[in-house]
């Protein structure tokens, strides 16, 4: 029954051109008050009104003509039946407020033209009462629809102006949150640069002031020193990798590669590591090719952020998943474990710079910045990278999902 119901006029619409179309009982009534002759053509009139009427909601391309047609068969009922007829006009004035502007100049002003010739016809013929009746209809053909397209384009104008101060107050929160997530940045390299470069400071200072002369303790403080310096290379080497993804020309290397051996690759190289814990891996790769256009080197440093991560923050004997499948417009690589987890309100911020998974500033050895890096090698290749903090296997998933060009 419903689908019935808006094949007679679009669901969008609602039940608006039914109430408008309601309007037709009275002056049907009065038809057929007339004679047969007059009665069946008034009928013929009435019928390609609705149709009319009905067409012009469905093809918008033609809704001015479908418009002229009912107002043509309205001034046609004044005419030739009864001046009385023309109250039909506000039928179609909500047709007419759709019509571009000028369209509605030309529509009101023919209507208003014939309304006043048949006013004029009243008044020859001594009807009084008649004219006062006609006012109503000749109002709403000649100046309703402006008083309605003034009305709906205010609103328009109220709602662009209402989606504009939401967009403008959205950008003043992401100018703030930006702002602070940089003045954040600074406080964050600062730390992290300013405690190993102490620690070389002081020891470097023990050494050349001669306050250790015990061979074992010079080379203790000689392996401090070139560990922060490490530390410190390792940091900067973060930072300007950063610095040189977030440029909007950044540049990027693709190469036709089979993705199954690379990702078999990449996972080799930190296998040592994971045996050293004795993580166990589950790895699920298929073993034909997938021939897929990447920057090796990126990609490379993104999947190794993920791995050094899994490794580094889980305990020893985590289960390790690493999945790489392909379906019909994208690849999907996944890196989830079994280990301590993240909670849900880290990740919502785990790809920012300087966050941490226990949102902490220890010193860890990490730099905070490797999850980010890897959102951004992401996103060049034109894919998402997202956690997945309650996975149906282990606790945490992270998954990247690269399109197929």
């Amino acid at each position: 029954m419903k689908n019935i119901f808006y094949r007679i006029f679009p669901e969008k619409e609602g039940v608006f051109p039914y109430l408008y179309i309601a309007n037709l009982v009275i002056p049907l009534y009065f038809l057929f008050q007339e004679s047969q002759g007059k009665l069946l053509l008034g009928l013929l009139f009435m019928a390609v009104l609705v149709v009319a009427h009905r067409q012009a909601y469905w093809s918008p391309q033609h809704t001015l003509g479908f418009v002229l047609v009912q107002i043509t068969i309205i001034l046609l009922f004044g005419f030739m039946y009864d001046p009385l007829y023309i109250f039909m006009i506000f039928i179609v004035v909500y047709q007419v407020v759709r019509l571009p502007m000028q369209w509605i100049y030309v529509v009101c002003g023919l209507f208003t033209f014939f309304g006043l010739i048949l006013v004029y016809q009243v008044v020859l013929s001594g009807e009084y009462y008649t004219i006062l009746n006609l006012g109503p209809p000749i109002f709403g053909g000649s100046i309703l629809p402006f008083i309605m397209k003034g009305s709906i384009k205010y609103k328009e104008m109220s709602e662009n102006l209402r989606r504009t101060a939401e967009e403008l107050e959205q950008k003043n929160r992401e100018k703030t949150r930006l702002e602070e997530s940089k003045r954040q940045m600074l406080a964050d390299i600062s730390h992290d640069l300013k405690t190993p470069i102490t620690t070389i400071q002081g020891y470097s200072k023990a050494l050349y002031e001669g306050v250790v002369t015990d061979e074992v303790q010079t080379k203790k403080y000689l392996t401090y020193i070139y560990d922060k310096s490490i530390r410190v290379t390792s940091l900067i080497d973060e930072l300007f990798m950063f610095s040189k993804l977030d440029s909007p020309d950044v540049p990027i290397q693709k190469e036709l590669k089979d993705i199954c051996e690379f990702f078999r690759g990449v996972i080799a190289e930190h296998y040592d590591g994971f045996e050293e814990k004795d993580m166990e891996l589950d790895i699920d790769i298929p073993d034909s090719k997938i021939i897929f256009s990447f920057d090796p080197k990126l990609l490379n440093r993104a999947l190794s952020n993920l791995l050094q991560n899994t490794n580094t923050y889980n305990p020893e004997n985590t289960e390790i998943y690493l999945r790489l499948h392909q379906s019909e417009s994208k690849i999907v690589i996944q890196v989830g474990d079994n280990g301590v987890g993240i909670s849900e309100d880290i990740a919502r911020t785990l790809f920012e710079p300087f966050v941490r998974g226990d949102k902490s500033r220890m010193n860890d050895g990490g730099s905070g910045l490797g999850l980010a890096i890897t959102k951004k090698i992401v996103e060049l290749h034109g894919g998402y990278i997202h956690v997945d903090t309650a996975p149906n296997r282990g606790k945490t998933n992270f998954i990247i999902e690269l399109p197929i060009e």
